[in-house]
């Protein structure tokens, strides 16, 4: 997804999320209601239009009701249609990123999973892929969600995204960190002489 969300978005996106899984869990549909919100996101981010058309102020409501009937009824469940115009009541549609990434996020806390992103400078071998799943499942004690992302200018190494912390193991980080070193050194050694 790359839309980005803010926290006040996801603040308020959080309140349908809830709802919306607590009706899908108990349809048992949970997670495919998620498949169905990054399917309708990513048509979202490909589409400008849509994407306009969901969240301009300028649309009317009852237009947009219309089209939301139109386009997704017998296409996408009852549960993200109906969920789709609650939202389209309520002039919250342009939340629609933000629903999924909330979604994920409830689905995730009920299923005691946890989200890991992984940035590398090349793409993570399998062995590798799996030592690093081990390894932070036994340390997270959950089920890990691993999100890989390949960065030439990590020049080498791992950076771990875990919720709100991040631990960054790359190369470059350590080159920022000698090069800071050496200036700091150089700085005291100038005002030593002088």
């Amino acid at each position: 997804m790359s839309q980005r969300v803010d926290d006040r978005q996801l603040a308020l996106a959080r309140v349908y999320s809830e709802s919306l899984l607590e009706l899908a869990e108990e349809q048992g549909v949970g997670d495919e209601i998620l498949e169905e919100l990054d399917a309708l996101v990513s048509l979202q981010e490909r589409d400008s239009d849509l994407r306009v058309f969901f969240s301009s102020p300028l649309v009317a409501e009852a237009a947009r009701r219309s089209a939301i009937e139109k386009s997704f009824r017998d296409r996408a469940s009852d549960l993200l249609v109906d969920t789709l115009q609650v939202m389209n009541n309520k002039g919250r549609l342009a939340l629609l990123p933000a629903l999924a990434v909330a979604y994920r996020a409830v689905l995730d806390e009920r299923r005691g999973r946890v989200e890991v992103s992984v940035t590398s400078a090349v793409e993570l071998g399998a062995e590798l892929r799996q030592k690093l799943l081990d390894t932070l499942g036994r340390v997270a004690q959950r089920e890990i969600r691993l999100t890989e992302t390949v960065d030439p200018e990590t020049l080498g190494g791992l950076i771990v995204s875990v919720s709100d912390r991040k631990i960054d193991y790359s190369l470059a980080s350590d080159l920022r960190q000698l090069e800071d070193q050496l200036r700091d050194r150089a700085t005291r050694e100038i005002h030593r002489v002088t």
